[in-house]
């Protein structure tokens, strides 16, 4: 009897030390390429940035201001994309799949003649005219770079949410994005993308 009621007791002891798993509101957030259901952190994986530029870029098509008036393709330039969480974030993971998407609808095409992901190859070419080394009529040619028509920037926030009890925390995250129109300067579009996390306070991603 001594042992039965021992083995219930550790069993209780056990099962009050299992703490809550982290649940999402990103429909997506147990999505995985395994096969099996992904697991699901405090922190922002990958599916939530696949979640957040998916139906960000998804809002934006479905506004009236993403075909160009007259036709032919938006020129875009991306700005900055401020992280504004705790966490060190490679904000690539969410504007890379964002430029994805969007070029694949044929609607826009993106510079990296300026803004944040300007490359000096466009510049360093224009150098070359100066050079005897280089065959003239293989050199980029002065007044041919193409100006953007539009600018994507945006940021990342977040806010941590204690219960009373000191037993649950909340994350939660946005997305905020808008892009803006370079000879209006008005912000055509804005799309904010929450997503929370839910899950004990003994559980920390960082």
């Amino acid at each position: 009897m001594k042992k039965i009621s021992l083995a219930v007791i550790t069993a209780l002891a056990l099962a009050g030390c299992q703490t809550m798993p982290v649940t999402s509101s990103n429909p997506n957030a147990e999505s995985s390429r395994t096969g099996k259901p992904g697991l699901v952190s405090f922190g922002l994986q990958s599916t939530d940035f696949e979640y957040a530029a998916n139906k960000a870029v998804q809002e934006f098509l479905e506004s009236p201001y993403a075909k160009k008036p007259g036709g032919g393709r938006w020129v875009v330039q991306l700005g900055e994309v401020v992280n504004d969480t705790t966490f060190r974030i490679d904000t690539a993971s969410m504007t890379s799949r964002m430029k994805i998407v969007m070029t694949k609808t044929g609607q826009f095409m993106f510079t990296g003649a300026t803004g944040a992901e300007r490359t000096r190859f466009v510049k360093d070419s224009r150098q070359l005219a100066k050079s005897k080394m280089f065959n003239q009529k293989t050199v980029a040619r002065n007044g041919t770079v193409v100006a953007s028509d539009l600018e994507m920037s945006g940021g990342i926030r977040q806010r941590t949410l204690v219960d009373g009890a000191q037993k649950q925390q909340q994350l939660e995250y946005e997305f905020d994005f808008r892009v803006v129109e370079r000879d209006t300067g008005l912000e055509i579009f804005q799309s904010l993308i929450p997503i929370e996390k839910l899950g004990s306070n003994q559980k920390f991603a960082w």
